[in-house]
């Protein structure tokens, strides 16, 4: 078992400034998001046209300002998600592995392969529909089930068993967290932006781009609970103690 980062210390301040770069940096991403997203849905006819429906009423700046913004935040949301491998790495080096081994995933493939490609996808469709609407057709499905949804679906592979680690480890007690901490996760939080997005109307501009929030909305609400809720240094002591004790065993 690769144990790098496991060193038996639990540096409260450390983590708390973790998750505090990990709430500033999912308003950042969603800040991205909903640029990408602001813009009435106009196109279809295929599904990668379909997939970037507002792409003829985004401009130019909404698609480069919300590609870069999402660019550095998802980076840093993937940074921060540190604090929870190191809130359990102690008492579950097992847990800790696997969560680790999804934020590498995280870090490797959210970024630009999930993220920045929708601005290049939106910015590429919008030109071509101007010039050819079936060509624009035809290359938006070539570029969604050639490139876009391979990497989304490796990236559920990592991210999946990540949110499914953190739960556990909650509710396991392989945190110094009270177990109820367990619900301040991703999918928990997301699910108030998906219904905002279908209440307003997913095809308009204010509904799409609220709906492409539901994540970074997701990861904020777990940051902010997870820093709302953060112990006191003697419950981390305690903790770190209890760990001794029980190995000592």
């Amino acid at each position: 078992m690769n144990t790098i980062g496991i060193d038996h210390n639990l540096d409260r301040l450390r983590i708390m400034k973790l998750l505090t770069i990990g709430l500033a940096a999912s308003i950042m991403t969603g800040t991205g998001d909903f640029l990408l997203g602001y813009a009435e849905n106009t196109a279809g006819g295929s599904v990668g046209l379909s997939a970037m429906a507002s792409a003829p009423n985004l401009s130019e700046w909404q698609m480069i300002a919300g590609g870069l913004l999402g660019l550095i935040g998802i980076f840093l949301e993937g940074l921060s998600f540190f604090a929870i491998y190191r809130l359990m790495a102690d008492a579950s080096p097992r847990y800790a592995h696997i969560y680790r081994a999804g934020i590498f995933g995280y870090i490797w493939l959210a970024p630009i392969g999930c993220h920045m490609n929708v601005g290049v996808l939106n910015l590429a469709c919008k030109y071509l529909l101007q010039a050819d609407a079936k060509l624009a057709a035809k290359a938006a499905d070539l570029f969604f089930f050639g490139f876009s949804l391979p990497v989304y679906v490796l990236l559920i592979l990592f991210w999946l068993p990540m949110r499914i680690i953190q739960f556990k480890a909650f509710d396991k007690g392989f945190t110094p967290y009270p177990k109820k901490a367990k619900w301040f996760c991703v999918l928990l939080g997301a699910i108030p932006a998906l219904l905002l997005a279908l209440i307003i109307g997913p095809d308009t501009a204010l509904g799409a781009g609220i709906g492409m929030m539901f994540l970074s909305f997701g990861n904020a609400f777990m940051f902010a609970g997870l820093l709302c809720t953060m112990p006191d240094q003697k419950r981390f002591d305690e903790f770190e103690k209890h760990l001794l004790i029980t190995k000592e065993v």
